[in-house]
């Protein structure tokens, strides 16, 4: 057997102390390591999560409990059926108010209708636009003329008045008149257009309140009314005064029509000696 340094033999109760020693400075070196790595992998989880957080964001307001939803549920059910039954009042209400405007629609228009139609028969468009047109012209003529159609208007019950031109080259004129003692006024304009020349005329009374307003359509000499439409019709006394001067204007109408056939007979009771009151005369036998 070789032979061993005395210096290096160690007894059993030694060797196991010194290797009780060693183990728990093991141990510990190693505990000292893991606490150190874990605080280091702490530290780094932090900055990843606190550098994918945007610090301007607010954080998420937690669910609210689970009673709270319900009432919620609830509440947005009771305000869709309450909407829904104000929806079903509101076309209720709508329909009421859509089938009387309609009917008043009707009974306006059935109104309408009649006014116009009385207004044509009774032929006032035609009268304003004889007087207008008469009122209109009366300056141009010479002074025997004037005074000859002042004399006409009057005995047909138009006192002629001033004549005001606004616009030569659209004929919009003003003429002033009276009318059984009131004041009256006919705004007139004409419209050259393809399918002919109209005139529109709004007959005003004293008030300046438009009171008839026509649309006439004119034969290109403006002697002939083709076509004569009530586009606005306020009745008053005004009407009957103008229905009057119709009537006398149609009594001038008709004397000047029998004008010829007066003249003659009175030639033929002239040139056979037949007296002016005898009512005629027989042949005999």
């Amino acid at each position: 057997m070789a032979e061993v340094w005395p210096g290096l033999l160690l007894r059993a109760g030694d060797r196991v102390v010194l290797a009780l020693a060693l183990l728990v400075l093991s141990v510990v070196v190693f505990g000292a390591w893991a606490v150190r790595s874990e605080r280091r992998r702490s530290r780094a989880r932090q900055a990843v999560v606190a550098a994918a957080i945007d610090p301007t964001e607010q954080p998420e307001p937690p669910e609210p409990p689970a009673d709270a939803s319900v009432q919620a549920l609830h509440q947005t059910v009771r305000s869709l059926e309450r909407f829904e039954r104000l929806q079903t009042e509101l076309r209720q209400r709508l329909q009421e108010s859509d089938q009387a405007l309609e009917a008043e629609h009707d009974r306006v228009g059935s109104a309408v209708q009649l006014l116009k139609r009385a207004a044509q028969e009774m032929r006032l468009p035609q009268t304003v636009f004889e007087v207008y047109e008469g009122l209109r012209l009366m300056p141009r003529k010479s002074s025997d003329a004037q005074q000859a159609d002042r004399s006409w208007h009057r005995q047909v019950g138009v006192e002629p008045g001033r004549v005001l031109v606004l616009d030569e080259a659209s004929r919009q004129t003003q003429v002033d008149f009276g009318l059984d003692g009131a004041p009256m006024r006919i705004s007139g304009r004409s419209y050259i257009l393809s399918r002919g020349s109209f005139d529109e005329l709004t007959l005003l009374d004293g008030g300046r309140t438009a009171v008839l307003t026509v649309r006439i359509k004119l034969s290109p000499d403006r002697l002939a009314v083709l076509e004569a439409a009530v586009t606005g019709y306020r009745p008053g006394a005004w009407v009957e005064a103008l229905v009057a001067v119709r009537v006398r204007m149609d009594e001038r109408h008709a004397a000047l029509m029998r004008g010829p056939r007066v003249r003659d007979l009175d030639k033929l009771r002239a040139d056979f000696g037949i007296g002016a009151g005898q009512p005629g005369w027989r042949t005999t036998p």
